[in-house]
């Protein structure tokens, strides 16, 4: 078995899953390997930040598409733009979704902030208690 040196634990300490930083936008460009290397509290912000940038182009593009109902195919560019942008977004949202259930089994449907700040101080938590075996007490006869 190999172990990376950031693995190893030293006292009985647990390792902390949590990242140095919380991710930001830019880091929603990054590729699908470099995303599958990133802990999965990073791939939930990822997707809570993906699921908004989705979400504001469909609201754009409703925009659009109402403009052309009325017959004004000066916005047909634009609605054609929206739906690209649209789609590279959804495609982000599966790829995050997917990492996300091969690691914890499931999809979150909401990731609201006390969902993620919860799901980070249980983590905390479970870093507190270290992995100690208690000696065997004397067996007195």
């Amino acid at each position: 078995m190999k172990l990376c040196f950031k693995d190893v634990q030293e006292n009985g300490k647990r390792k902390s899953f949590l990242p140095d930083s919380q991710p930001t936008h830019d880091d929603l460009k990054r590729s699908t390997p470099e995303l599958m290397t990133v802990t999965t509290i990073e791939l939930l912000f990822l997707l809570k930040f993906a699921r908004a940038e989705r979400s504001s182009i469909y609201g754009q593009r409703n925009v659009f598409i109402k403009a052309l109902k009325t017959g004004n195919t000066d916005f047909k560019e634009g609605e054609q733009y929206t739906f690209g942008e649209y789609e590279y977004w959804t495609r982000k949202c599966f790829v995050l979704e997917n990492l996300i259930r091969e690691r914890i089994g499931y999809v979150p449907a909401k990731l609201t902030e006390s969902y993620l700040q919860s799901l980070a101080d249980r983590m905390i938590e479970s870093t507190k208690k270290d992995m100690v075996i208690q000696q065997p007490r004397p067996i007195n006869s």
